[in-house]
């Protein structure tokens, strides 16, 4: 059976188009949004446009990438001008702080669309607007394109994507592809991971045993890297290699055993971890062969930042040896900061370098939450250092795109009142598919309550920090039972607790992360004993030199097949978060966040070259052993479907002993996006298509049986058949015939207990339909 509605909301989203009134109009076909955007009168033909022939060869061919029916001609007669003006046309390398502003005017007193900036690169991002714009015009059925007038430039000068070829590396024709999709994202920097515990991927002729001996089989040129380079550049995108040291190892002990802490590894590192390798700080051989590796870099890169690592590193190494843990890292960095400052580099480092050793001008990249930075953990250090952030913006994990979207760049809000003297506490516990979360739960007698989660599982050197801290609200008092539902994001991803406890007992309740639910259980704790014990949340020292952010693609769970689809459309949330946070219309740009990633997909699709749709079609074939009737069959299973959301995949590989190189990525979990697009349009739509939808897929549940049955690579998920069943049938019930407050009391309880029961991962997948049910039954 063929779901026709999987992918037609894009049209429908654009079919509200109003003249002048921008975010109504445009709110549909613009990510990221303008800094500026105000309509103007008149309005301009969608056909016969033009572009003089001059300016900068490489924007006029863009232009005509993206603008496919644009004509490039001296003079004509009755057609549309497109004049791009830009201020500076020298030829230059793109470094942190280009002016990337400019300004589009449709329908001009002229007559004429102008786009005109300061640089190159403001006048390629107007070019991806007006490409934007046109194609929601399109959809929306338009011959004309009304007036407009864009101000527009990124409010964060740094807005990258870190790119994992050390683990599984990218052909180098799909890692040039990949700047195209960064330059319609407006993103300017490609943080390049090359080296990791399990490859050293970028070749060097000073030291060819790198390659030979670390490259496990694959590495690039530095011609390819030049090219890389000189390509980026072309696009306004800086490229920024990572050498990650000390700890992250593993490859470079193959090759240079004696620059490591012993013992030295002796064969390819296959899994995924944190191992027990280390470089050895005492050995100034070891910052010979940095000092050379950075020589020849530096012939490469011509950016001013070099990432060096530092995160996870194992103390095991430095304790056998007996050198004291900080001061041997503060004296690394140092060294570190020392090599490159020699180079006119600027040194950049995860947030476990964080202390003393590092220069003023050394840029840290948080990684592991707002906690990482905390004032009090870092005696001595200067919060002025300039700040990424990546916290929130893993791609490698499954988390919703209105996560990425809603995770602040910004300084964190001032802490929250604290609770009251005597406050209720309770040990919260839930084993997750690999480690237990703990949390602290508070709550007072006037109705509120705040969480506080702690990390758990195996850590490195700097890993023990707190995760994050949620007031919530809850009903009762401290004495009674209080029946608690709380909903927030951490650093874990989005959180939903649903508790009864007492005061002086235990209590049992849901908690969910991401997409699957677990149960947790509450033991009592004595009460607080005065207000400062009570303050939940967290001082974080003002941050002022923040410079943006990087979305990171981690690639044990990602091959060359899987990457448009980990990317898209949650880089483009990413990317608005980075270009223009905080947006004045932020309410309303989250409201239509999803049907706006679609319909810029789509765009992406069509004018960019991603191709996110093209490689779920190209999977569910190979699922389908070819029969392209099935493959169209499994097309509409698929749309009540979504991977494991956040780390669960990972771990649940881990648990089994599948977490490594060797584990082919060819389950249905490797071949959809991170989320379900009809699910998240489900509660959108009408009453009766949204029972219709739902009514054609319980029919279709016997035919998808047959499919699964058909094909070995599919049974694995036969045991979810009957919880899609239970889901659909309760989606009928819940869109059929009910009003606000119309369901028993009774019913409901059921309702939420089948949601609590359906959210469980089977061969790495979890019932989208959960959430949109939960959606609905809340508004009931």
């Amino acid at each position: 059976m063929s779901i026709a509605f999987m992918d037609e909301g894009e049209a429908a989203a654009a079919a509200d188009l109003k003249p002048l009134k921008p975010l109504q109009t445009w709110g549909h076909s613009l990510v990221p949004w303008p800094a500026e955007l105000k309509g103007r009168t008149g309005e301009l033909p969608l056909a016969g446009w033009c572009c003089p022939e001059e300016g900068p060869l490489a924007l006029r061919a863009l232009a005509r990438r993206l603008l496919p029916d644009l004509q490039t001609t001296a003079a004509a007669e009755g057609k549309v001008w497109l004049r791009l003006e830009i201020s500076d046309t020298s030829p230059a390398i793109p470094q942190l702080g280009d002016d990337e502003s400019y300004r589009l005017e449709i329908a001009t007193a002229e007559g004429e669309i102008r786009l005109s900036a300061p640089r190159l690169w403001g006048a390629q991002h107007g070019l991806h607007t007006l490409s934007q714009l046109r194609h929601g015009a399109l959809l929306a059925g338009r011959t004309t394109l009304p007036g407009l007038r864009i101000e527009d430039a990124p409010r964060h000068p740094w807005r990258g994507l870190l790119v994992d070829v050390a683990r599984r590396p990218l052909p180098f024709e799909t890692l040039t592809r990949l700047l195209d999709g960064m330059a319609a994202a407006r993103l300017n920097v490609l943080h390049w991971h090359v080296c990791d515990d399990q490859a050293w991927r970028l070749a060097s002729d000073r030291h060819p045993e790198l390659a030979a001996r670390a490259g496990a089989g694959f590495s690039y040129s530095l011609d390819q890297a030049r090219s890389l380079v000189a390509q980026a550049a072309e696009r306004g995108i800086r490229v920024v290699p990572e050498l990650d040291l000390p700890g992250h190892c593993w490859a470079l002990g193959l090759a240079r055993p004696d620059l490591l802490c012993p013992p030295a590894p002796q064969q390819a590192q296959r899994g995924f971890g944190i191992f027990g390798a280390a470089v050895d700080p005492r050995q100034e051989a070891l910052y010979d062969f940095i000092a050379s590796l950075l020589d020849e870099w530096a012939e490469v890169f011509p950016d001013a930042f070099v990432h060096i690592g530092g995160d996870e590193l194992t103390p095991e190494p430095w304790r056998r040896l007996g050198l004291p843990l900080a001061e041997t890292q503060s004296g690394y960095v140092r060294r570190m900061a020392e090599l490159l400052a020699a180079r006119g580099k600027r040194l950049v480092g995860w947030d476990e370098l964080r202390g003393p050793g590092l220069p003023e001008a050394a840029v840290l990249q948080c990684w592991r939450g707002a906690a990482a930075l905390q004032a009090d953990d870092a005696p001595g250090q200067d919060l002025t250092l300039a700040l990424l952030r990546s916290a929130g913006f893993y791609l490698d994990q499954f988390h919703s795109a209105a996560f990425h979207w809603r995770t602040p760049l910004s300084q964190p809000a001032p802490p929250s009142p604290p609770l009251a003297p005597g406050a209720a506490r309770w040990r919260l516990q839930a084993a997750l598919t690999l480690h237990l979360l703990q949390a602290e739960l508070r709550c007072d007698a006037r109705g509120r309550a705040q969480l506080l989660l702690q990390a758990q599982g195996p850590g490195s050197l700097h890993n023990e920090v707190p995760l994050h801290t949620l007031s919530i609200e809850g009903t009762g008092t401290a004495d009674l039972p209080w029946r608690l539902r709380a909903r927030g994001d951490c650093d874990l991803g989005e959180l939903e607790l649903w508790c009864t406890v007492v005061a002086q007992g235990p209590g049992e309740g849901v908690l969910r992360l991401g997409n699957l639910r677990h149960r947790c259980t509450l033991q009592a704790l004595e009460p607080t004993e005065d207000e400062a014990a009570a303050r939940a949340t967290t001082h974080i020292a003002p941050r002022p030199r923040l410079l943006g952010g990087e979305a990171a693609l981690w690639s044990e769970l990602v091959a060359p097949a899987q990457l448009d689809l980990r990317l898209w459309p949650r880089l483009l949330a990413v990317a608005e978060r980075l270009w223009s946070d905080p947006a004045p219309e932020a309410a309303a740009l989250e409201s239509t966040l999803p049907t706006r990633l679609g319909a810029a997909q789509a765009w992406a699709e069509q004018h960019v070259g991603v191709q996110a749709r093209a490689s779920m079609q190209r999977a569910w074939a190979a699922l389908c052993e070819g029969d392209a009737g099935d493959a169209l069959s499994l097309a509409g299973l698929a749309a009540l479907l979504e991977p494991a959301g956040g780390y669960a995949r990972h771990h649940d590989k881990k648990r089994e002993g599948r977490y490594h190189l060797d584990e082919p990525l060819n389950r249905l979990a490797d071949a959809l996006p991170a989320e379900s697009a009809w699910a998240l349009r489900l509660n959108q739509i009408s009453l009766p298509d949204a029972c219709a939808q739902l009514q054609r897929c319980r029919e279709a549940l016997p035919e998808w049986q047959a499919l699964l049955q058909r094909h070995a690579r599919l049974r694995p998920l036969l045991p979810l058949l009957p919880t899609l069943a239970a889901l659909l049938d309760l989606g009928l019930r819940l869109w059929q015939d009910l009003a606000p407050g119309a369901l028993p009391a009774a019913e409901r309880a059921q309702a939420q207990a089948t949601l609590h029961a359906a959210a469980q991962m089977v061969d790495e997948l979890v019932p989208a339909l959960v959430q949109a049910l939960q959606t609905r039954l809340d508004a009931l």
